[in-house]
This record gives structure tokens, sequence and C-alpha cells, in this order.
């Protein structure tokens, strides 16, 4: 009789000590902790090789009502396209476009890189300027750059760019 107390407090631990590892399991197979796993691994996709730009889309929405979407990647000048894209893991990158406003060899521009806490946005620090775009796609393929900015007339214009490896 004596020893109730301890064995009773031993079987209290024994209980709790399960009910954790049970809790830990259901946690670890939850799809918010695939999805807190899958955040966590968009710096690595993003990281994973350089990106050449394919495509350049070029939305146009009139009081939240979209009006047209293209693919300017064709018409666009050179100065505007991206050769290559490189983020490295450490948080630095370099992007090289295809060509100089006067035609002549461009040259790799370099700045920092940081994905917002939800994985969602790229926010690129270059020593001109700090740019914010939305990340609309990433897999082991496929980037997708969005950028919007007011036009004059009230519409807003939004631009994404499209790279693969």
């Amino acid at each position: 009789m004596k020893k109730m107390p301890l064995f009773l407090g031993a079987a209290a631990v024994a209980l709790t000590l399960a009910s954790c590892e049970k809790e830990l399991e259901s946690i670890n197979g939850s799809p918010q902790s695939a999805t807190a796993a899958s955040v966590l691994a968009r710096p690595d996709l993003l990281a994973a090789g350089a990106w050449h730009q394919t495509g350049l889309l070029v939305s146009v929405v009139d009081k939240e009502k979209q009006m047209a979407t293209s693919d300017q990647f064709a018409q666009a000048k050179p100065t505007v396209l991206v050769k290559s894209a490189v983020y490295q893991a450490n948080g630095t990158y370099s992007l090289l476009r295809e060509t100089r406003w006067d035609g002549q060899p461009a040259q790799p521009v370099s700045g920092t890189w940081r994905l917002n806490t939800a994985a969602d946005s790229l926010i690129v620090t270059h020593p001109d300027y700090t740019q914010r775009m939305a990340v609309t796609e990433l897999t082991e393929g496929s980037l997708h750059l969005a950028y919007s900015e007011p036009a004059a007339d009230g519409k807003v214009v939004t631009t994404t760019s499209v790279f693969s490896h």
C-alpha cells in the first residue's frame, strides 16, 4: 500500500509521455505540417539552379475585372528580358539581362534576396532599389514572379515573368 502512490505516479508519467508521442505523430502527419514543409522547401527550389525567362505575361485589370492578358515575350525589348537569374542559398542573387539599353553586352546585376515568411513574395534588394514580387508559382521547373502597378487611367497592370531551368 505504501508503494501505491509511487506506482500511480509512474503510470501517470508513462501515459503522459505516450500521449505526447501520439500528438507529435498527428502534428507531423497533418496537412498543416505538409504545408509548412513546402514553405520551408521553397527557398531550396528557388536556389536550385539558374533560371531563364521563357514568358512575359501582361494583364490589365479595371475595377477588379480582368480585361486582357497577353504574352509579350516575343515582342519585348531584349533589355527587358532576363537571360539568367541565379538565387544562391546564402541570400545573394545575380541577374543577367539579354542586352543593355545601348546594345552592348549586359553586365550581371547582383544583390540580395529573401522570401517573406509565407514564401509568397520575393524581395530583391539592389544598391539602387528594393522590389517585392509575388511568387505565383514555384516548382522544380517553373517560377512565376508577378509585379503590379497602377496605370494613369486607373487600371492596374500586372506583369508576370515566367522562368524555367
